[in-house]
């Protein structure tokens, strides 16, 4: 039998919630739908309502407890009547989050592994994943072990280190979200033969250029991203 004293003494995870896709921090695993809703600072006559891979979503009435461990994402719609999932084959999406980077994937899948969940990450496999605590003592993640979502959807990556290729140059980068800019200035600090008013652009699965993109322009890495950087006169 646990002891309640003991339980709250424990360092317990971190939360968080989806809402039309941007991340927001929560202070428990089990609030009201008008709580999440007061904290994301939603319009007035707004209802909550949970993301399922399927047709048939739970709205929320304001006074609801909603429990995050039954799913993270959600999305708003108007004020509306209560109305739980029709679909009892319904999976809830469930947002894994990379807490430094303010970055999260969805899946419908509970159960990972490290190794699994630094891949939907996008993490570099030599980084050590943690499950960010509300205390100092993060818990360390091995690539065999289990992670369920239940038991904690917030995670930081430690020695982070994502390589791309600028120009078939690889190029080390220590964060998941850079601008245009930054990964032009890292390839530069390590030898690219390149400079700053150059364009970059992305590449595509096929060696094909994507848009120009501009230097404050924000993109998240992966692990073997492709970019092409030329003078403005050689952008063909």
């Amino acid at each position: 039998m646990s002891n309640s004293k003991t339980d709250a003494k424990r360092p317990q995870p971190k939360q968080g919630v989806v809402v039309n896709d941007a991340l927001y921090p929560m202070p428990g695993p089990k609030l009201t739908a008008g709580d999440i809703l007061h904290q994301i600072a939603a319009a007035p006559g707004q209802s909550l309502k949970r993301d399922y891979q399927s047709a048939h979503d739970h709205v929320f009435a304001d006074d609801d407890i909603v429990d995050l461990h039954e799913g993270n994402v959600f999305v708003l719609v108007p004020k509306c009547a209560p109305r739980p999932c029709a679909d009892a084959s319904a999976k809830p999406k469930l947002a894994f989050i990379l807490n430094v980077e303010d970055l999260f994937e969805i899946t419908i899948n509970p159960n990972q592994t490290g190794k699994t969940l630094k891949r939907l990450l996008g993490l570099d496999e030599s980084s050590v994943l943690f499950r960010d605590m509300e205390s100092p003592d993060d818990q360390p993640i091995a690539d065999d072990q289990e992670v369920k979502f239940n038991e904690g959807p917030v995670f930081i990556a430690k020695t982070l280190s994502l390589t791309i290729k600028v120009n078939d140059n690889p190029v080390k980068m220590g964060k998941r979200k850079a601008t245009a800019l930054e990964i032009k200035q890292a390839a530069m600090a390590q030898g690219v033969n390149i400079q700053l008013d150059f364009v970059l652009f992305k590449m595509d699965a096929e060696g094909n250029n994507g848009p120009a993109l501009a230097d404050d322009k924000v993109l998240k890495l992966s692990d073997c991203d492709e970019f092409r950087c030329v003078s403005q006169d050689d952008n063909s």
